[in-house]
């Protein structure tokens, strides 16, 4: 676990002493103990970008093994970059994102593509998969109804919970909301409902982000943004299209 409570605390007082630009570093371990490098953010346009000083770079690696980088955000964006992921998946180190005006860290695993929004920590009517896709729409102006009464065991008390949510604003003559075939072609805004286990009812939904991407909230995980690969793919049953948005 890179991201401790104390390297957390050290990457925010970073950001928070100029937020007028991106700051930026490295999470390195020495004697078994984690702790960070600040570097110089050397990019001419540092207010909306970074790129760290090559000489800290080696100052940090001759100072132990680095573990991650890490920069800051100082606008409400707290989703990384494709630069951002591609630059990670080419060193082969996790990236760590601070975003100043949510508060909120993200981290990008470059082996598994994933992103991990360490904000939001997995709990039923909450933080749920449902509850993340209500979010998402609402910052488009869409506000969808239903949420998770029932608690952790839902899926043994009401197996056709997430399809009666569905249903609930189906049927809304203020939603116009369609239902596609699972083999239909995805497009940017799209709910995806899966079924993981053949014959047990709809068990989890996500977003479709576009560029094959889908953000989703995975029981007891932490909220991520992956890409949709082929075994999700398999599993999709349903896929909800707003008619605003096709």
């Amino acid at each position: 676990m890179i991201l401790k409570d104390y390297i957390k605390k050290s990457i925010k007082s970073h950001a928070l002493e100029d937020e007028s630009k991106e700051c930026c570093g490295i999470v390195l371990e020495k004697e078994q103990e984690l702790k960070t490098f600040r570097c110089v953010n050397v990019s001419e346009g540092s207010d909306k970008h970074f790129s760290i000083r090559p000489l800290d770079y080696v100052l940090a690696s001759d100072e132990g093994t680095v573990k991650a980088i890490y920069h800051s955000h100082n606008s409400a964006n707290d989703q990384f970059s494709p630069n951002d992921m591609l630059n990670s998946k080419s060193h082969k180190l996790p990236f760590i994102l601070y975003c100043s005006k949510k508060d909120s860290f993200s981290f990008f695993d470059p082996k598994k593509s994933k992103t991990f929004l360490y904000d939001r920590i997995f709990k039923i009517g909450e933080s749920d998969c449902y509850t993340v896709i209500k979010e998402y729409y609402k910052n488009l102006g869409v506000n969808l109804s239903g949420e998770n009464r029932l608690g952790d065991d839902w899926h043994k008390k009401n197996p056709e919970l997430i399809q009666e949510l569905f249903n609930l604003n189906k049927n809304n003559p203020d939603l116009p909301i369609v239902e596609l075939a699972p083999s239909s072609e995805l497009q940017k805004h799209d709910v995806i409902v899966f079924e993981f286990v053949r014959g047990k009812g709809a068990n989890h939904v996500a977003v479709y982000l576009g560029d094959g991407n889908i953000m989703h909230h995975p029981r007891n995980k932490y909220l991520c943004i992956e890409p949709l690969n082929k075994s999700l793919t398999k599993t999709i049953c349903k896929i909800y299209r707003h008619e605003q948005f096709s």
